[in-house]
């Protein structure tokens, strides 16, 4: 029997699993899978003998783990996040009823608010560090979210008023059809940004869910296991993004190619040395 969602994880962070796990288990009654796209070889021990979760060994990009996970998904609905993830209490149930209930067409999606803070000894995050990510004009939109467009703006090749695609609903096969995510992009904000530059193009509607689903850590800069993730956004897709949208033809830029991550990297050497 085909399950409701898709849940697609590039994933290193091991020791964050089991709770990650167990507060989806809380947050949706729903029949769900978890996809791991990960270099681990096996789940915790806790994990194993899970019926809903499938564990994909790669070493690309974390990008490349997400389209790997998305060409793997089976779900009527899919989803992708990070494993440092904790989803709050019935949330993911309610955004689904949300999405159902509002969405008249196939290539509707719905977007979600969420926390971001420090997570101190314990692995809880801080209440003052916490970021409570709730205006959605402040956070949510492209031209706040990514200032560096500006040009992009200025010429017309994106709208400053589209939507980030961090938090996000969908139809599996509309993300399919799309092509999914572009494996040039190194990172995942990148590529969700590309995603949702190319939906919205495509005159999806955007369903804004008024409620947090989860909440996440934030590890800035070159610390913690941040640094390839940060040094690929500054290096290479952020450049890589503003080219593609310098172009006026990038205003009809809404299908690729699903199977483009072949053509990246199987070892990611920002972060795996050979």
């Amino acid at each position: 029997m085909r399950v409701e969602l898709s849940i697609i994880v590039p994933a290193i962070r091991k020791h964050l699993w089991v709770n990650f796990y167990n507060s989806l288990e809380k947050s949706i009654k729903r029949s769900f899978e978890v996809i791991f796209v990960t270099p681990h070889k096996e789940l915790p021990d806790e994990l194993k003998g899970k019926k809903n979760i499938r564990l994909i060994t790669d070493y690309g990009s974390a990008n490349r783990c997400q389209q790997i996970g998305l060409c793997n998904a089976t779900g009527k609905y899919i989803k992708w996040t990070a494993d440092d993830k904790i989803f709050f209490e019935n949330k993911m149930d309610e955004v689904l009823d949300f999405y159902e209930k509002n969405k008249t067409s196939h290539k509707d999606v719905a977007i979600c608010k969420f926390y971001e803070g420090e997570k101190n000894r314990n692995g809880l995050l801080h209440t003052s560090g916490l970021t409570e990510m709730s205006n959605w004009e402040e956070y949510y939109r492209m031209s706040k979210a990514c200032p560096w467009f500006e040009d992009a703006f200025k010429a017309g090749t994106v709208s400053p008023n589209y939507w980030i695609f961090n938090t996000v609903f969908m139809e599996t096969k509309y993300l399919k059809e799309l092509g999914g995510f572009d494996t040039s992009f190194e990172t995942t904000f990148i590529a969700h940004t590309d995603l949702g530059i190319r939906v919205q193009n495509n005159g999806s509607k955007v369903l804004l869910f008024d409620g947090v689903v989860s909440q996440c850590t934030h590890i800035p800069g070159t610390s913690g296991d941040h640094a390839p993730i940060h040094w690929a956004h500054i290096l290479n897709d952020e450049p890589l993004i503003k080219l593609i949208y310098s172009k006026p033809k990038s205003k009809n830029r809404i299908k690729i190619d699903l199977n483009n991550w072949k053509n990246s990297p199987k070892i990611w050497e920002r972060r795996f040395k050979r």
